[in-house]
């Protein structure tokens, strides 16, 4: 009889225990997934259109820690979101896109805030890091071109802002993202940083001059793109600009200092306004396109000490032996031009857009013309082949 009443009790607790960690039915606009085991809730979507959303700290006996993938992106009306101070982990595109969202506050004790979280919230003016957090991914708050001021607090272990409100590591040798919301002109690095990461000037549409770190040895794809940047001047100390690094910027001057090695695929691609400068003699790799529709150069300065690169009396660049054409200056006022004998391959998107240009006479020599090579070059009316024409010839190297 008590071995029955003592089973009966246990399944009644069994049962009770079980009825509590059953998951809420009703999340309201809240969607989630629920752990039994740690007892947390993850919010994996909104699908509310509250402008001032409030996210609570649980839902029944579940403990809100984390916001899951893309959970509120592309939430345009939402305006201010107020986090629980339980909130642990912010994921990947958590709030991408909310294009109006002003006003959001990062709890102390939060922990992770993963890849592109408010990337793109156009609205949004200030940010401070608490000092919990010790994971930050790349991208964080690309396109936030509100964003003046992204402050850290100074007890934070991992992650620092300097007097300018910029983002960087805790040892400051990492630039990781600049206020692009900033009304300044002008900034001046800390001479710590080693490495400035991909778009962390992207779309900076005030700041025309930056003081580059003396340390500065490297500058990740994107980190300029379409930013009004107008001179960048390197030290001793820079060995790589990545891909698309300066593309469609509104760079007017430049030096690429003594040290830099590699300019990646489309590094100053669409810099409408940008000068001529020295190709230094360090330089070894320079990506494809990555002086395409730079319409302002006039020649290509090499120089003499180089190993890899060389120029003609006319500014055109090639590899170091004159077997490759790699560039011909678009603002070269000449209307004829002959390819030097020697040559044996017209680079992709080598003279495009030329507009002076009229005749070319091509060497005996060349075996390929690449990929839209003379394209845009509308005033390109006579090529003249001397011997037999180059055995590859790409379908669009010539197109209008």
């Amino acid at each position: 009889m008590k071995k029955a009443i003592l089973l009966l009790a246990f399944l009644l607790v069994a049962v009770s225990l079980c009825a509590c960690q059953q998951p809420p039915s009703d999340t309201g606009d809240f969607e989630c997934e629920f752990d039994s085991e740690s007892m947390t809730a993850a919010i994996t979507a909104y699908n509310g259109s509250d402008e001032d959303v409030v996210i609570p700290s649980s839902f029944g006996k579940y403990t809100v820690t984390s916001i899951d993938r893309g959970a509120f992106s592309e939430k345009y009306e939402i305006v201010s979101v107020t986090l629980p101070d339980t909130l642990v982990s912010i994921g990947t595109s958590a709030f991408e896109l909310c294009v109006s969202l002003k006003t959001v506050e990062l709890p102390e004790g939060l922990k992770t805030i993963g890849n592109t979280a408010f990337a793109s919230c156009r609205g949004l003016k200030e940010i401070t890091i608490p000092k919990t957090v010790d994971s930050i991914g790349i991208c964080v708050f690309t396109g936030c071109t509100s964003l003046e001021s992204i402050e850290v607090d100074g007890a934070n272990a991992s992650f620092s802002s300097d007097r300018y409100g910029a983002l960087l590591d805790k040892d400051q040798k990492t630039l990781i993202q600049f206020p692009l919301g900033s009304d300044r002109k002008s900034y001046t690095m800390p001479d710590t940083v080693k490495t400035i990461a991909s778009y962390a000037f992207e779309k900076s549409k005030n700041l025309e001059t930056v003081e580059f770190s003396p340390a500065l040895e490297k500058i990740e794809s994107y980190a300029f793109q379409s930013s009004s940047i107008k001179e960048a001047v390197f030290g001793s100390s820079l060995t790589e600009i990545g891909a698309f690094c300066f593309n469609e910027s509104k760079l007017n001057s430049l030096d690429l200092g003594k040290s830099v090695k590699t300019l990646g695929d489309s590094a100053f691609s669409w810099c409408t306004t940008l000068g001529n400068f020295t190709i230094p003699a360090s330089l070894e790799s320079i990506g494809t396109s990555a002086f395409y529709m730079c319409t302002s150069i006039s020649e290509y300065k090499v120089d003499a000490e180089n190993k890899s690169f060389s120029s003609d009396e006319n500014g055109v660049l090639f590899n170091k032996d004159k077997t490759y054409l790699i560039y011909y200056p678009t603002a070269s006022t000449l209307e004829e031009y002959t390819i030097p004998d020697g040559v044996a391959s017209i680079s992709a998107r080598a003279f495009s857009p030329t507009l002076s240009l009229k005749k070319v006479t091509v060497p005996d020599s060349v075996e390929s013309i690449g990929e839209l090579a003379f394209a845009q070059c509308s005033n390109l009316a006579d090529v003249n082949y001397l011997g037999t024409p180059p055995t590859t010839i790409a379908e669009n190297a010539f197109e209008k």
